[in-house]
């Protein structure tokens, strides 16, 4: 069982419940603790927490507290329904993330997203989808590694290709691969401290996304060679 905590000093946001006068006793778990009794990953468990499933507090600093009361209670109301890790509802909320990103950012320094006719649009976008959760599954499936790798790379070349036929510099494709990197990484990484475990996952991830962009290099190459 993961180590509990008292905090007497949590507050609520926007879409969080208010703590209630119990605070003082009430058993509270971090964010990685909270996962883990629950038995999924943590984006799993900011899911839930941003569609109101789960109360989730804040303390001043700005981290996840959960009440282990209502993880308890959470799990009661799920009783008889197997809770699994989704990739495909992970790969969601870092679209979601992405979206939000691209909006707060001027279109100076989003020149990799060339206006495209809505074909290739459709194409880049269903890619970019693909790339996330393949990117996903290689930290969480360790034994189809090879393949999604080699998926990866196929998409990789594509892109690659792709960029060098609508005349984007290198400097844009790099700019665009590290936009979508940081994007994943925030996905994953919990509001704490790292830890070994984060550690690992992020360089599972850096891992993949370097085979992505060597792919990505190679198919502008050999476009521009003709």
């Amino acid at each position: 069982m993961q180590e509990q905590q008292n905090d007497p000093h949590l507050s609520k946001t926007t879409l969080e419940t208010q703590v209630p006068a119990s605070a003082t006793t009430q058993q509270w778990l971090t964010l990685k603790e909270a996962s883990d009794f629950l038995g999924v990953h943590f984006t799993t468990l900011r899911t839930w927490t941003d569609k109101g499933e789960i109360p989730v507090f804040r303390t001043p600093g700005g981290h996840r507290r959960f009440s282990l009361a209502d993880l308890r209670r959470f799990l009661d109301e799920r009783a008889g329904n197997v809770i699994v890790v989704n990739v495909n509802q992970m790969v969601d909320t870092a679209l979601g993330r992405v979206r939000q990103e691209l909006a707060k950012r001027p279109d100076t320094q989003m020149s990799w997203r060339s206006p495209l006719d809505e074909q290739l649009a459709r194409v880049r976008r269903e890619r970019g989808q693909r790339l996330f959760a393949l990117a996903l599954s290689y930290v969480l499936k360790p034994d189809q590694r090879d393949a999604l790798e080699q998926e990866g790379r196929r998409l990789g070349l594509e892109y690659g290709c792709e960029a060098a036929a609508n005349q984007v510099s290198l400097v844009e494709i790099g700019r665009a691969v590290q936009f979508f990197r940081n994007q994943l990484v925030e996905i994953v990484r919990t509001d704490e401290q790292l830890d070994a475990s984060d550690i690992r996952i992020e360089r599972l991830l850096h891992q993949f996304l370097d085979e992505v962009l060597y792919a990505v290099l190679d198919g502008y190459e050999a476009t521009v060679k003709g």
